[in-house]
């Protein structure tokens, strides 16, 4: 009866193993969080399921978007109660002087940030389509999804 027993949990542990792993690869991380996560560590991409994945392209690619121009948009201000209006002068002053060879960096900067979006984009769609095309492949030749995936090399390799 002992080792019924045993046998039985095991392989319930296994059944739920199972089933939080296939929760965990259906939702994103802030999904099974409950809200968004802080991290002031480098994410390791390879350790990240696919839905995980497509959320942090997603998050990574809107704030290149949202980032896209980098002129500086910040008012000039000062808490300095004496010398505050002067140094706030003398900044502005010097930044109007400076504007035009600035405007040439920040325009080129600007050019090289919009390409750098949408070449994410494109990636990112033709990445989409690929896999859409690899899948419609592998139900025509009647294969499962698993068993091309063992075919491929490992991301490690």
């Amino acid at each position: 009866m002992g080792a019924d027993t045993e046998e039985q949990i095991r392989k319930e542990i296994a059944a739920l193993k199972e089933r939080y792993r296939a929760a965990k690869d259906a939702a994103s991380l802030e999904e099974l969080a409950g809200g968004p996560l802080q991290h002031h560590f480098p994410i390791d991409l390879w350790s990240l399921s696919d839905s995980e994945l497509d959320n942090e392209m997603g998050k990574r690619l809107t704030f290149l978007n949202d980032d896209i121009d980098c002129r500086p948009t910040a008012a000039i201000a000062s808490h300095r109660r004496f010398l505050g209006p002067a140094i706030v002068f003398a900044k502005r002053l010097l930044l109007k002087l400076l504007r035009p060879y600035t405007n040439l960096l920040f325009v080129r900067q600007n050019r090289f940030n919009e390409g750098l979006v949408a070449f994410h984009l494109a990636s990112f769609i033709r990445l989409r389509r690929l896999e859409e095309r690899l899948k419609r492949l592998e139900q025509d030749r009647g294969e499962s999804p698993d068993a091309c995936a063992q075919a491929l090399p490992s991301r490690h390799d």
